[in-house]
């Protein structure tokens, strides 16, 4: 009886459906991070504006059904590059412009990484920074993107974490 309920319980594991978070580098199809996420995981990208030099905020999160979306921006200075026009709203914190609820749903995410712009990953509900220019080569792209799979496919790629 304790073996059926093992083997019950393990199927029933194994079929359970979870979010995948997925880095790859575009040019050479490299995985850079992949790792179940929980409902609600959030994470930013974070460049500086060519510019103004000052730094550009980019929030995610991703639902339970796996979905990712842009959450929120913020931003020092107005100008070039920036948006001059928003339909949520906008408020003043902290020296930067913060613009949230925007909850646009993303398939998935193409980051050009250009070493001028000292671009960065905020992973891990934004507490771990992980510098780009360390993961890829100037000029390349990672697309982020979540999938929402069986567990034992996932346990059929595992965890990758080239980032930090």
């Amino acid at each position: 009886m304790l073996i059926f309920a093992i083997a019950t319980t393990s199927i029933l594991l194994l079929f359970h459906k979870v979010t995948v978070l997925t880095i790859e580098n575009y040019e050479n199809g490299n995985v850079l991070f992949r790792k179940i996420v929980p409902e609600g995981y959030t994470f930013a990208t974070v460049i500086r504006h060519s510019v103004h030099l000052s730094p550009v905020y980019e929030y995610y999160s991703i639902d339970k059904s796996g979905k990712m979306y842009l959450t929120s921006t913020k931003l020092q200075d107005l100008g070039w590059g920036v948006p001059s026009t928003y339909k949520n709203k906008g408020k003043f914190e902290k020296n930067f412009l913060v613009i949230e609820g925007i909850n646009k749903p993303i398939d998935f995410l193409p980051f050009r990484v250009s070493y001028i712009a000292k671009p960065a990953l905020l992973m891990d509900h934004c507490e771990k920074k992980v510098d780009l220019t360390k993961a890829v080569n100037d000029g390349e792209r990672i697309d982020i993107s979540t999938t929402k799979t069986y567990l034992w496919k996932f346990l059929t790629w595992g965890d990758v974490n080239v980032l930090f």
